[in-house]
């Protein structure tokens, strides 16, 4: 296949001192037999990385997981600096009390919430559990704060 696209080019140059095009556009093709037996078709793949591309286009939800007041805001505030302009502070407080903050995520939404992670310096990031995504509402990525971020805020 290269040396066709090598003499296609050659082709195109011709012999009147043009440049042959150096850009190539590829484009997905189909092969496929008379007689049906044979049907081959190249796709693209997707993957859920595309979900994560605007910070922007995120839809978060900060929860506080302590008994520091106002930390989910202070955590919100600092993603909304950030870029994260969808990330919202939420009354809801899972069970139990958090020592380490998380980052939990919604189906297809995992390199998102690890950008979320990267953003808030957090290093725990996780499938979102059913307790957390009935308090989350509609948010595809969920923090969860913990201790740790409670001691590192002012």
């Amino acid at each position: 296949m290269v040396g066709a696209v090598a003499a296609a080019l050659a082709l195109v140059g011709g012999s009147s001192g043009n440049k042959p095009s150096t850009t190539a556009t590829r484009t997905p093709t189909v092969h496929s037999s008379h007689t049906g037996a044979h049907h081959t078709t190249v796709k693209r793949s997707t993957t859920s990385a595309s979900h994560a591309t605007n910070p922007a286009e995120e839809s978060v939800a900060v929860l506080n997981g302590t008994e520091t007041t106002g930390l989910a805001h202070r955590i919100s505030s600092q993603l909304q600096q950030r870029g994260y302009s969808q990330a919202a502070a939420l009354s809801g407080r899972p069970a139990g009390g958090s020592q380490e903050t998380v980052v939990e995520y919604a189906g297809g939404h995992r390199a998102g919430a690890e950008a979320v992670a990267r953003s808030l310096g957090v290093s725990k990031v996780q499938p979102i559990e059913e307790a957390v995504s009935s308090l989350g509402g509609s948010a595809k990525v969920v923090v969860i704060v913990g201790a740790d971020k409670a001691a590192a805020s002012p």
